[in-house]
């Protein structure tokens, strides 16, 4: 039911009828628990726990209310939003949320955007198409209804728990990541920033920016053929700063054979990897806003942790300019070829390691001494994982596990 209401985003009658059954299958859960409570093991012990911790939640009472007066009373109050978020640099970022007709095309959301001298002409500017209730308006719904579907995926695990069952008997269904397993994690298909509802603009040229995810599975021939080209190492940490020494041994080792690294990205959740992404940008506005698209990854995943690998310029100290701005290391002449490693946790672990390296007359690789985070310059690296940083900052002020 969730992915019928994702898959009609765009079509506002379509999303108001899913968005209704969901609701009130999302409150069934309940009502079906409370009918076969006579039947269930412990019962009065993990359903009275979940309605004295979790149903007082403002996200659960919003989801009760909501599926009385659409049974009772009418539709709920809708608005078509899109969300502008302008990116200059790590630093400088600003939102702004509008209200538009809901057929209102993106082009045309600009223009009335842009109508305004007073905004930005550099940069990155990204439009998000958001749907929310009038009595819930700092959620989007696809969101809102997601939370309420893992608050009540906990509530079914223990239960199952209480009886000594893994799993339910459930057939096979479509989608296919409907399955008989109740997990109490996020369900990575459940994608709330979704790439079909966003639109990116460099302002510096007028250009779109098209994203596109490639899916790569796991083949166990290509895994064998790389152990054979680079060597054999494993990541044994199950920690994000801990894992990052192991993870920049690995990187030498391709950097050394390949002659370049390409970018990867690990996210971690209660200590296991959750997701491996290669983000791949062209252009320092297309570096922007990649690593805002991560920060919407991690909070699709709850993610909390993250390890970055990266080849980067990187040179001592700063350096300014006239005017008093920061030159970055590119465009420094002082600059070096460094592997970065860069890892963070939600729970406020940083850790930085920079590995500098030559190429020779022939482009063989040979390695200086690895920079750690031992001084705030070094941390200034870190940079990159403001948008992550800030987006954990919400997940916590939201009270999201």
């Amino acid at each position: 039911m969730w992915h019928a209401l994702s898959e009609s985003y765009m079509q506002p009658d379509g999303f108001r009828m899913h968005l209704n059954s969901l609701i009130q299958g999302l409150r069934n859960v309940t009502f079906m628990i409370q009918k076969s409570k006579a039947d269930l093991t412990d019962y009065e012990v993990w359903y009275t726990q979940f309605v004295t911790n979790v149903a007082p939640k403002p996200l659960m009472r919003w989801a009760v209310k909501s599926r009385n007066r659409i049974v009772k009373e009418s539709d709920l109050e809708l608005l078509s939003e899109a969300k502008i978020r302008w990116v200059a640099n790590w630093i400088t970022k600003k939102e702004r949320k509008f209200t538009f007709p809901p057929r209102m095309s993106s082009n045309e959301m600009l223009a009335a955007i842009f109508s305004d001298p007073g905004n930005p002409r550099v940069g990155v500017v990204s439009i998000s198409r958001r749907w929310v209730d009038k009595a819930l308006p700092d959620y989007e719904l696809l969101h809102a209804t997601r939370e309420v579907f893992i608050e009540l995926c906990t509530l079914l695990h223990a239960g199952h728990a209480a009886a000594g069952i893994n799993s339910c008997t459930l057939d096979e269904r479509e989608p296919s990541c409907v399955t008989a397993d109740i997990s109490v994690q996020p369900l990575a298909c459940m994608d709330i920033n979704s790439s079909l509802r966003q639109e990116h603009l460099n302002l510096e040229d007028g250009f779109g920016i098209r994203e596109v995810i490639h899916r790569i599975d796991r083949d166990d021939r290509q895994v064998e053929r790389a152990n054979r080209r680079y060597g054999n190492f494993s990541v044994t940490a199950s920690s994000p700063i801990e894992a990052a020494p192991q993870l920049l041994e690995a990187a030498r080792m391709v950097l050394r054979k390949d002659k370049y690294c390409e970018p990867m990205m690990w996210s971690y959740r209660e200590g296991k990897i959750v997701d491996m992404i290669s983000p791949t940008f062209f252009d320092q506005n297309g570096k922007y806003l990649m690593f805002h698209r991560l920060a919407d990854r991690v909070e699709t995943l709850r993610a909390d942790g993250v390890v970055l690998v990266i080849e980067a310029w990187w040179a001592p100290g700063d350096v300014r300019d006239a005017q008093g701005f920061v030159i970055p290391p590119r465009e420094r002449e002082d600059r070096q070829e460094v592997l970065h490693v860069a890892a963070a946790t939600r729970a406020g672990e940083r850790l930085s390691l920079l590995a500098p390296f030559r190429r020779d007359e022939l482009g063989d690789i040979s390695f200086g001494d690895t920079i750690s985070d031992a001084s705030e310059e070094d941390m200034s690296q870190l940079g990159p994982f403001m948008p992550i940083f800030e987006r954990w900052k919400q997940m916590d002020e939201r009270g999201e596990r």
